[in-house]
């Protein structure tokens, strides 16, 4: 009798110790989870502030920049002599590192993108919309979509499942987009990296793309004879030898621009006033990082947008 009274207590106890240790196994990794979850936190914070900090020497950058024109190489900024563009928008700050950059066409390039290398969907004629979407009946639409009063598809728009009224007004994002009649999501994800809401309307043709040239009815020889000249001898965007129009060709100046071609440059300028920023500021142990991306204005020290990722 007295055996299994120890024999009950001795299970009892084993199962307390178990309960217990299940109970402090659990609060601990619990307690692990919050402390990795802090320190995420704290990493993504810090790599924000990075990230900013990028930001704030693009700004500065761009408020001295004087320069006659802007080029992929130099946007708005002037490259210090004896000096790479990745030097200038790369800088370790204690733990972190920003980096500013952005992707085109599929390629990564180092500092700012002026938006004024994109077609402006708010002062684009409907030729230049047809050429760039390749299809008139959403051309017209994005152009109906943008002018007041216009009315030529607004039963259409009352008509969907979920209605709405068409804008009239000019667009504030290009997302704003999706909206029109007829701009399909494959539609938007083909021509979005092509278009802004930002400038007057003229295209810098320092940095122009040829799908953005051309849109402009600018014939296949010139265009490619654009890029050649602005490309220099090794024919690659973004490098030492490259070269840059200082003011719009005149008639005469380069062989492979006609006189319709010369006509249509009055599209297009050498200097750009708005700019992407993409800053990424990572922390360097754990590699956790925060991305912001803004549009400046040249003279401007107030940020048009601002967006964190």
């Amino acid at each position: 009798m007295r055996f299994n009274k120890k024999g009950t207590i001795l299970i009892t106890s084993l199962w307390i110790l178990t309960i217990l240790s299940i109970l402090a196994i659990g609060i601990g990794f619990r307690v692990s989870i919050e402390v990795r979850l802090s320190k995420y936190n704290m990493d993504r914070l810090k790599g924000v502030h990075i990230a900013k900090s990028g930001i704030f020497k693009s700004q500065e950058l761009l408020s001295r920049d004087n320069s006659p024109y802007d080029s992929i190489r130099q946007c708005g900024f002037v490259l210090p002599a004896e000096c790479e563009v990745q030097d200038v928008f790369t800088e370790k700050l204690g733990d972190g590192t920003f980096i500013v950059s952005y992707d085109e066409e599929g390629r990564n390039y180092y500092g700012m993108m002026d938006e004024d290398r994109k077609i402006n969907i708010n002062k684009a004629s409907l030729a230049v919309l047809r050429n760039l979407l390749v299809n008139e009946e959403v051309a017209l639409s994005i152009i109906n979509w943008r002018s007041p009063g216009s009315g030529l598809d607004d039963n259409y728009y009352k008509s969907l499942t979920s209605p709405y009224e068409c804008k009239h007004a000019e667009f504030c994002a290009i997302e704003e987009l999706l909206l029109v009649k007829g701009v399909t999501p494959e539609l938007f994800s083909a021509v979005k990296d092509y278009v802004t809401v930002y400038g007057e309307g003229k295209v810098n043709i320092n940095t122009a793309t040829r799908r953005v040239l051309l849109a402009f009815g600018l014939n296949e020889t010139a265009v490619q004879g654009i890029i050649d000249y602005r490309n220099g001898i090794d024919n690659m965007a973004g490098t030492k030898d490259d070269l840059a129009f200082y003011s719009i060709p005149r008639q005469g100046e380069f062989q492979y621009l006609s006189n319709d071609d010369v006509a249509r440059l009055e599209n297009f300028t050498t200097v750009s006033n708005y700019f992407k920023v993409e800053s990424k500021g990572m922390i360097d142990k754990s590699k956790i990082s925060a991305k912001i991306a803004c549009i400046i204005k040249r003279g401007d020290k107030k940020l048009v947008s601002y967006r964190e990722y």
